[in-house]
């Protein structure tokens, strides 16, 4: 039976969807002899784009300076197992990070991160965030660049290759996940 695959547009709404309902994703940063390290991290979405917070005296925030290129991914793993397997879907993500600067950014950040994460209304962690030179906490912004996407509600195993614009605000092209297999030029 052959499946119907997603348009752009309804795989552009499942991403930020997913961004929206996962508060945990693995954030993979470059040392700077190359070498990655990961952490997991909240994230909240604005979109396409994703905001993680840190702290001032961090390894990966010193990294992250150094060095943009990130890479994150974020899934969905049914509470019901191997039975709700066709309810799993992950995105891996490559992109650039932003060290937010802009005070309207930073409360842009804070506000979505209140928003999506249950525990941080109540908290005050986000109440009174200053700019990254002025405080204790950092934001960075994240834009995807490249990323996997993989639903398996389209079907088992189903993968597939995104591409987005510059600024990381919309899903620019889809491509079978096979291409990234084949011989380059």
């Amino acid at each position: 039976m052959s499946r119907t695959e997603p348009s752009l547009e309804e795989i552009a709404a499942a991403l930020t969807e997913l961004l929206r309902t996962e508060e945990i994703a693995t954030l993979a940063v470059l040392d700077d002899g190359g070498s990655p390290s990961a952490s997991a991290m909240h994230i909240a979405a604005d979109g396409l784009r994703v905001y993680m917070h840190t702290f001032a005296q961090t390894r990966k925030r010193s990294e992250m300076v150094a060095d943009d290129r990130v890479s994150y991914v974020v899934s969905h793993l049914p509470s019901g197992g191997y039975d709700e397997r066709f309810e799993t879907r992950s995105l891996q993500v490559k992109g650039r990070a932003t060290l937010v600067v802009e005070p309207d950014e930073i409360a842009l950040a804070a506000r979505l991160s209140r928003e999506q994460f249950p525990w941080a209304a109540d908290s005050g962690l986000f109440e009174n965030v200053r700019g990254p030179e002025e405080g204790q906490q950092a934001f960075f912004r994240i834009d995807p660049v490249q990323a996997v996407w993989a639903d398996h509600r389209v079907g088992l195993m189903w993968r597939t290759v995104l591409d987005f614009s510059t600024d990381g605000r919309s899903l620019t092209a889809v491509h079978p996940y096979k291409e990234l297999f084949l011989p380059s030029d």
